[in-house]
């Protein structure tokens, strides 16, 4: 029989929850981002190739972010100490604007 955890929680599967939700949603925006690159690229390759300097380089840096944070969230719930704060969020936010300005272009562009 298993013994049953002396916490109400476990601490390994909240962390790794977040991280694959942080992951889910940065592949989602960079697979919408290389969508519409390609759909700018119908219209202006100048366009979609300012769009994908802006924007891929921060879709990989967020990734990096959330691989990070699931390191650090980690080790610090096992001593118990302050999760990391918001970096992640921020760079996640940063990437919607572009891709939203993305998208203006090409509507303004077509």
């Amino acid at each position: 029989m298993t013994e049953r955890p002396s916490s109400p929680w476990d601490p390994g599967l909240q962390i790794e929850r977040t991280t694959l939700a942080w992951l889910r949603t940065t592949l989602a925006f960079v697979v919408g981002m290389l969508v519409l690159l390609r759909l700018i690229g119908h219209v202006s390759t100048v366009a979609a190739a300012i769009c994908a300097v802006l924007t891929l380089p921060l879709g990989i840096t967020v990734s990096w972010l959330v691989w990070r944070r699931h390191l650090h969230s980690e080790r610090k719930l096992r001593t118990r100490q302050p999760l990391p704060g918001g970096a992640l969020p921020a760079a996640v936010a940063a990437l919607s604007v572009l891709a939203g300005c993305s998208g203006l272009i090409y509507v303004l562009f077509a």
